[in-house]
């Protein structure tokens, strides 16, 4: 879709100074110095001088010198600028260099020579592309390669047996020739018969039907040269050589003469040699970066097929399509060459040179450049549209760029208008009418000659191209006639001489609104743009012709479309209105290829003080892909841009489609697009994909793959700009429908601006108007703000604030607090759905309309109002059948089944049922049997059956209120159902009915080990022996003696015996001890125990009240030392225990900073550094998740390959803390925080047993005792900080879905010092 113009046209004239009127043979660039390098020479005396023509206009004398030979040809040039150096081949045989002082420029210093010479002379020479090889081919039909250094490579003679090399077979698939052609196919055989045995066919054998019915013998063209042509590759690797070759035809009875291709490698090995073509000619050039061989057929054997083609040749020398030339057969064609990206190839003739482009298999003609007397033509090998040629006037060098003619962007004018040049043909296509794909256009008109450019009006109906010598008006009387087939007539030609001198050159032309034609016009070095006023097509007048302060590069009309815009070469930027008046816009930091100007405004912001600010942007995007706004680099990577009103928008070599919103004339460089990107800004594209126009109105944008087919496509930033602009006018209906084409949730027409939407909920309700419109919306409703999370605003964002990232998926977790911390009070989908129901059922005519969207609103909530839904239902008369259809599309069926059911309506269950899979044998019998029930026990059994217990007691008690007391019935199923408390409740006026259930509810808690609580319920039933063995069972001792001694005095010593029993198995001994002092009166036993419970104080109260001095002696001394020795070996366990496992976190923690891999992996051996690289494909598990049960690949899925087994094994060994693993660090500093809490349950009995010690004299037992215990209490102080000081990344963890987190840090504990008693501690 894009067309070439002509940024720039320079030439000079290279003129002897040494010998006197020397001509202009060739020329190079030179990319080292960026210089162009020309060789002028008198062949008839061998004179020849070599000029260096800089940017700046110097002129350095390389070299200048006479070879001995007369009348010689020059057939190859090359400059070798690194090393001074200049190669000349000669057709003579001579190859000369010149080797040149770059920095003086001596001539003097000049040394030419010969450093090789050819017998027999040379027919062709050409360089490789990287200047390290040099082909040749001799007169004596030898290829000779030769090194930079000029050494033989390789030598190979051409002879006829090269032919034999490759055996081509065509089977012609698509051509006409092997296509069925109807009856008389068969005799058309018989007739050429006689040609097919050129093709090897002997006698009258039957012919292969995929073959073609005429073989080329490859007879030689009238118009061949007879000379040979060499063409590198693009990447050197090979070369091919076109020679004219003499073979015997088939019969043998005569020679010909035909063209040959042959393919070499860099080595000088043939590789493969091209069938015959007749008509073929000596231009060859071979595409860069491809497999094509470019070459001439000229096609005069056939009458009425005469044509002039270029032929295409693969490298195993088979044919591979052609196109026609447009040209005469009397044109003589001298030169093809490709420009270095393969996107050019230009066919040279003697007065001009043809620029071909290719897009989707089809060739366009784009430019065709005008010269006299044209002897040479190459294309610059780093600069890809820069053309240099010889003629008459000299050099010319010619700057390219493409250019995409485009109707205007601007709403309502948007039709996506472009023009496609194709030779004299101006190709129409509006692509909001219809999206045709090239090469095939939707209308097209003609230009007497080739176009050079073209361009439409704002309206899209009037069009303008130039040629060399006119300018074209065409146009249609409108779009609609355009669509019925009507094509542009061309109104008005008018001639260059009206606005322009004959030695002017048109260059490129724009359209300012519909009435004002500018033509850019070339005048040596000035530039002039020439306004038309084409008001009246027929007769248009020249307004004025405006000079430029500068030579133009660039002209195009500014987005409003009332002013063009211009560029010079100094890189400025200037505007020009229609009175011709021009005013400098900006200057830009470089020259560029593209460009758009529009008036920016900045808009307010919300809080801030607004101040009216715009200006004039000029957007530039230059040749390597820098984007400027004025003089700011935005972009550096961008392949093409388009502005709208609001927007820019540019595509960038990571293929992506970018935007920058235009509200704010500050602008800054774009952050970098990284990975995982889900902003708005940023749209994925096509590799290599580029922006051809831009469609605000219908949100589109049309983008050119590399290939050439179009691809249109809406980005969710244009569609979602539309929808907001929609919801802020209240257009819902607009808004909506743009949400369901571009698949946009349609939650933003609410979370946009919820209370615009609440507000005008009527008028939402009204403008959407469409019943199925509105169950769409409301069903699709989900609680997260859309606009925070899938469809966040950019407008108000920084430009160069990074772009948004894509969220984490959310963990289990996460999904289940959320759904946890659900509340339908405050659902964002019930507020919305309760608003549309209050309008819909206020409303008569909306309830009517709209019932349907009514059991939406109802069914969509969460939790649905399904009862409301089925009331409703069950309330309609005529089209209750239908809503309940959709009712149950909407819902699970089995789940109505059991709300209906719940609502007792039993023929809305049995409606519900029949539209089920359920059995009817299942459903229908128990419907029957609920049907035949009185109302009270019908719901008692519905609510049973859904497992509504408390609903089913409540009918239960209802159908037995009559009675003063409750029936078994009702007791068990408050039993089977655990109803105790409900029932409780539900009888709490009725003393009787509750004592009844209280009956029943105290064995259920004394089931349940409840004691106490059971034993109060037969208390307070009066039932003093149940509730005295429940005391009992639950060790209630008070409480079960208090009811023995009361009611049953003669078990009081049976109750006790069992207490004491019990509260001594459960290490309870100072209750034991009371019971057995106060109740069993054994004083003995009751200080035994009261000793046990390290009560040596109490122990000896009872023996001095109760017993004697010396029953002390016997209890209380045995039992100090049973303390002593327990406390003593506690604290020396515990020390010992301290010791050794914080030696043994000390070695983990220094083998883990020693070591890492071998701590948190397995010890391997490390040869190298590739041998631990990650990769997901290996299951060896890393360092960072042999603890965690992943592996480094499962880790990442989320995929757990571990069974059952194997995490029970992982549990135990963690439990048990395995020496040398991680486990064995945590499993130390649990170890000694359950120590710390044996210490402190320890220390009260410590601190007994040390006062009952010093009171019974025992004063070394007691202070070893104090000193012990403080000793390992200030241990644990001292080393508390360094036991648990476990990092982060040790207690990392990967759960089964993959995710990682960590188990909880270990707390510090206080470690508090042990209360010492004053009298021993010394």
């Amino acid at each position: 879709m894009r067309n070439l113009i002509t940024l720039n046209h320079g030439g000079f004239q290279p003129a002897s100074l040494s010998v006197p009127d020397l001509k202009l043979l060739t020329s190079v660039f030179d990319t080292l110095s960026d210089s162009i390098t020309c060789v002028l020479a008198d062949l008839d005396i061998g004179a020849f001088e070599v000029h260096q023509y800089t940017k700046t206009g110097n002129c350095n004398v390389l070299a200048s010198f006479n070879i001995q030979t007369f009348g010689d040809e020059l057939l190859s040039f090359i400059h070798f600028g690194d090393i001074s150096q200049l190669v000349f081949v000669l057709g003579q045989g001579d190859i000369v260099t010149a080797s040149y002082d770059s920095e003086t420029y001596d001539l003097s210093l000049s040394v030419v020579e010969i450093v090789g010479s050819i017998e027999g002379g040379i027919r062709a020479a050409e360089w490789s592309l990287d200047e390290e090889t040099l082909a040749l081919v001799t007169c004596e039909h030898n290829v000779v390669v030769l090194s930079r250094q000029f050494e033989p490579i390789a030598e190979h003679k051409l002879t006829k047996d090269d032919l034999k090399m490759s055996k081509h077979v065509d089977v012609g698939w698509g051509k006409k020739e092997t296509q069925f052609r109807g009856k008389g196919a068969r005799a058309m055989e018989r007739e050429a018969l006689e040609s097919l045995k050129a093709s090897g066919l002997k006698g009258t054998q039957l012919r292969d039907p995929t073959m073609p019915y005429v073989v080329d013998t490859g007879v030689l063209g009238p118009m061949d040269s007879g000379n040979a042509s060499i063409s590198w590759r693009g990447d050197c690797e090979y070369f091919v050589v076109s020679e004219v070759e003499a073979i015997q035809s088939q019969n043998e009875e005569e020679e010909l003469t035909r063209r040959v291709l042959r393919v070499f490698s860099r080595d000088g090995q043939l590789d493969s040699a091209s069938e015959p073509v007749d008509g073929q000619e000596n231009p060859l050039s071979w595409k860069p970066q491809g497999s094509l061989i470019a070459s001439i057929q000229r096609k005069d054997q056939t009458p009425g097929e005469e044509s002039l083609d270029l032929i295409f040749f693969e490298r195993n020398g088979l044919r591979h399509g052609e196109f026609d030339c447009r040209l005469a057969l009397d044109d003589k064609v001298t030169n093809l060459s490709w420009n270095s990206t393969s996107e050019i190839l230009a066919i040279t003739l003697i007065d001009r040179i043809m620029l071909w482009t290719s897009k989707n298999y089809h060739w366009y003609l784009k430019q065709e450049i005008q010269g006299q007397n044209i002897h040479y033509v190459k294309w610059h090998p780093e600069k890809d549209f820069t053309l240099m040629f010889g003629d008459e006037n000299g050099v010319n060098v010619v700057d390219f760029a493409h250019k995409l003619a485009l109707g205007p962007t601007l709403e309502p004018f948007d039709y996506g208008t472009v023009l496609v040049i194709d030779g004299s043909t101006v190709n129409i296509t509006p692509l909001s009418l219809a999206n045709v794909p090239p090469p095939f256009y939707y209308r097209d008109f003609t230009a007497p000659s080739s176009v050079i450019d073209a361009a439409t009006s704002i309206s899209n109906e009037v069009y303008a191209a130039i040629t060399k010598d006119e300018l074209c008006l065409a146009s249609v009387p409108g779009l609609e006639d355009m669509k019925k087939g009507l094509h542009p007539v061309v109104a008005k030609i008018i001639p260059k001489s009206d606005f322009a001198a004959a030695s002017d050159t048109l260059r490129q032309v724009a359209f300012i609104n519909d009435n004002v034609v500018g033509v850019l016009i070339d005048s040596q070095n000035l530039s002039r743009i020439a306004l038309l006023d084409v008001s009246e097509l027929e007769q248009p007048e020249l307004i004025i012709v405006a000079d430029a302060p500068s030579k133009v590069v660039l002209l195009r009309v500014a987005f409003e479309n009332n002013y063009l815009i211009f560029e010079t070469k100094d890189c400025k930027v200037f505007q020009l209105d229609q009175e011709g008046q021009v005013t400098e816009i900006a200057t830009l930091p470089q020259l560029v290829r593209d460009i758009r100007v529009k008036r920016v405004e900045t808009l307010p912001v919300v809080g801030q003080e607004h101040f009216d600010e715009s200006r004039q942007v000029a957007f530039g995007l230059a040749a390597n892909g820098k984007l400027y706004a004025n003089d700011v680099l935005i972009a550096s990577t961008a392949t093409s841009m388009e502005i709208t009103d609001n927007m820019l928008m540019f595509t960038t070599a990571q293929h992506n489609l970018q935007f920058a919103h235009l509200n704010s004339t500050d602008f800054k460089p774009l952050p970098v697009v990284g990975q995982s990107v889900d902003d708005e800004r940023i749209r994925a594209v096509e590799r290599g994909s580029l922006l051809v126009t831009v469609i605000p109105s219908k949100s589109s944008v049309v983008l050119q793959a590399a290939r050439g087919n179009l691809e249109v496509i809406c980005p969710r930033i244009m569609a979602l700009a539309g929808v907001r602009k929609s919801i802020l006018a209240k257009r819902y209906y607009d808004a909506f429908i743009t949400c369901r084409t571009h698949r946009i949730h349609l939650d933003i027409l609410h979370d946009y601006a919820p209370e615009l939407f609440i507000d005008n909920l009527q008028l939402f309700i009204e403008d959407i108007g469409r019943g199925d419109y509105l169950d769409l919306f409301i069903s699709c409703l989900t609680e997260e703000d859309v606009t925070d999370v899938k469809y966040k605003e950019t407008t108000d964002i920084a430009m160069d604030q990074n772009f948004g990232l894509t969220p984490p998926a959310p963990t289990d977790m996460e999904i289940y607090m959320k759904k946890k911390m659900f509340n339908p009070e405050t659902s964002k989908v019930n507020k919305i759905c309760r608003a549309i129901l209050q309008v819909f059922l206020e409303n008569s005519e909306y309830r009517k309309k709209y019932l349907q969207s009514i059991i939406t609103a109802y069914a969509c909530q969460n939790p649905p109002d399904l009862e409301n839904a089925l009331s409703l239902i069950s309330s309609l008369a005529n089209e209750g059948e239908n809503c309940l259809t959709y009712l149950c599309f909407l819902h699970d069926v089995n789940v109505l089944y059991k709300v209906a059911l719940s609502l007792y309506d039993i023929k809305l269950t049995l409606a519900i049922a029949q539209k089920s899979q359920m059995d009817p044998k299942e459903y229908l019998p128990f419907l029957q049997t609920l049907y035949e029930q009185d109302p009270l026990l019908q719901k008692f059994m519905i609510d049973d059956h859904l497992k509504r217990h408390e609903k089913a007691l409540d009918h239960l008690s209802a159908i037995e209120s009559s009675s003063n007391d409750l029936s078994d019935k009702v007791l068990e199923y408050v039993e089977t159902h655990d109803l105790y408390k409900y029932a409780l409740n539900l009888f709490k006026y009725d003393a009787q009915k509750q004592n009844a259930v209280y009956k029943v509810y105290a064995p259920f808690l004394s089931s349940n080990q409840e004691y106490g609580e059971s034993a109060i319920i037969y208390e307070m039933l009066g039932e003093f022996k149940e509730a005295m063995e429940t005391y009992t069972t639950g060790k209630k001792f008070n409480e079960a003696l208090t009811i023995a001694s009361l009611h049953f005095k003669d078990q009081v010593t049976e109750v006790a015996e069992a207490l004491v029993s019990s509260l001594t198995f459960d290490h309870k001994y100072a209750d034991a001890a009371d019971v057995e002092l106060d109740y069993l009166k054994n004083t003995k036993e009751a200080m035994r125990l009261y000793c046990k419970a390290y009560r040596y104080e109490k122990a000896a109260l009872v023996g001095a009240t109760h017993g004697s001095s010396e029953l002390i002696e016997e209890i209380l001394e045995p039992a100090l030392g049973e303390g002593f020795g327990t406390i003593a070996e506690l604290l020396a366990d515990c020390k010992g225990q301290i010791l050794s496992q914080l030696r043994r976190l000390r070695e983990l923690r220094q083998k883990k900073d020693e070591d890492p891999y071998s701590f948190y992996g397995q010890e391997t051996d490390q040869a190298d550094d590739i041998s631990i690289a990650a990769s997901e494909t290996s299951t060896k598990e890393s360092f960072f998740t042999r603890y965690t049960g992943k592996t480094g690949g499962t880790a990442k899925t989320g995929a757990s390959r571990r069974t059952t087994k194997n995490k029970r094994r992982e549990e135990r060994k963690r439990a048990r803390g395995k020496k040398g693993t991680i486990y064995e660090e945590e499993y130390l500093i649990q170890s000694i925080g359950r120590l710390i809490e044996r210490l402190r349950h320890s220390e009260s009995e410590a601190i007994m047993l040390i006062e009952a010690l010093l009171r019974r004299g025992r004063r070394e037992e007691a202070q070893l005792i104090q000193k012990n215990f403080v000793e390992v209490m200030t241990l644990l102080k001292d080393n508390v900080l360094e036991i648990y000081s476990i990092n982060e990344k040790d207690r990392e963890r990967v759960d089964d879905e993959g995710n990682v987190y960590h188990i909880p840090e270990i707390p510090l504990p206080d470690i508090k010092l042990f209360p010492r008693r004053q009298i021993i501690d010394f």
